[in-house]
């Protein structure tokens, strides 16, 4: 259990109390907890590198953490009416193949280079930052920053989450495409060279 895959694990232990206290309607405790959760997903690979700590248990469990964490706080703004109906089918359905991609390779027996997409980084932040925008409207709907009410900047930050959602999505469906015909390239190598 190297410093980094602790702070992931974190993640998986704050996302059902996260959970817990928005359905309890505490405001302050839900958006601390979320917010200390998707911190530790800006700090944990950094400090995998800084320690020298790279491990594949943590390649695995660092975007499953962030996909608990964000889809957790998703359905319960979703449920609230906070973000749109389109957004959230849009961000559960992403995760959802991109899963259903890793599995399906993982069964095939496919080498699997788990790193994450540039997109896809982006993609994580901006989610982060969407939900803590829309925790904060949850708590004061009528919450102003200068002149924008925060309903502006959720609303442009809707658009780009969901442009860089689609963008990841179709990186890592590219990505999962070309493991499998480099795979069965491979192995009509092997059964030619056999023959």
């Amino acid at each position: 259990m190297t410093a980094a895959n602790m702070l992931t694990t974190t993640r998986l232990v704050l996302a059902p109390l996260f959970i817990l206290l928005f359905i309890m309607r505490e405001h302050e405790w839900a958006i601390l907890t979320f917010s200390v959760a998707g911190f530790t997903d800006f700090i944990d690979g950094t400090i995998a590198r800084f320690l020298k700590q790279p491990s594949t248990r943590g390649a695995l469990l660092d975007p499953l953490a962030d996909k608990i964490l964000v889809q957790s706080c998703f359905i319960c703004l979703f449920v609230s009416g906070i973000i749109p109906w389109w957004f959230f089918l849009l961000a559960l359905g992403r995760d959802l193949l991109i899963v259903c991609g890793i599995f399906y390779l993982e069964w095939k027996k496919y080498k699997l280079p788990y790193r994450a997409t540039w997109s896809s980084k982006f993609a994580t932040l901006f989610q982060i930052c969407l939900a803590v925008i829309g925790l904060l409207l949850w708590w004061q709907p009528y919450i102003n920053i200068g002149i924008y009410s925060l309903n502006h900047f959720m609303l442009v930050l809707l658009i780009v989450t969901a442009f860089l959602l689609i963008v990841s999505g179709a990186q890592y469906v590219m990505i999962g495409l070309k493991i499998k015909a480099e795979s069965n390239e491979q192995t009509a190598a092997q059964i030619e060279n056999n023959l």
